[in-house]
């Protein structure tokens, strides 16, 4: 199975562990996307107005944590990366944004819709 397959195979699941642990507690970011090549598996944390070097350290560290799991049996490294515009290269995939968070949302916690995260 390619590196891309991978990713894709595992989405939903990564896409469900940043709308539990990521998208609640960093409120600055409006979007993640990932891609993945032969080697590495690249993250892109989007912000209109990224936070401060311990913020984005922490955001890292946990995003790791989680990538770690769903990278486990695979040969693919970890790339992060936190801008301020949405990547533009093809072969980036969304993993969380406000569409997906209410997608999940209404299906696993209805009760975050009102919050908004």
């Amino acid at each position: 199975m390619s590196s891309a397959a991978v990713v894709d195979e595992r989405l939903p699941g990564i896409q469900l562990a940043l709308f539990e642990l990521i998208w609640p507690a960093f409120e600055w970011i409006d979007s993640i996307h990932v891609k993945a090549d032969s080697s590495t598996c690249f993250v892109h944390v989007q912000a209109a107005e990224l936070p401060g070097a311990v913020e984005q350290a922490d955001c890292e560290r946990l995003i790791g944590e989680i990538f770690d799991a769903v990278l486990a049996g695979t040969s693919l490294g970890l790339k992060v990366k936190q801008v301020k515009h949405a990547p533009v290269e093809l072969g980036y995939r969304e993993a969380i944004s406000r569409d997906i968070f209410k997608m999940i949302a209404k299906d696993v916690a209805p009760w975050r819709l009102d919050a908004g995260r």
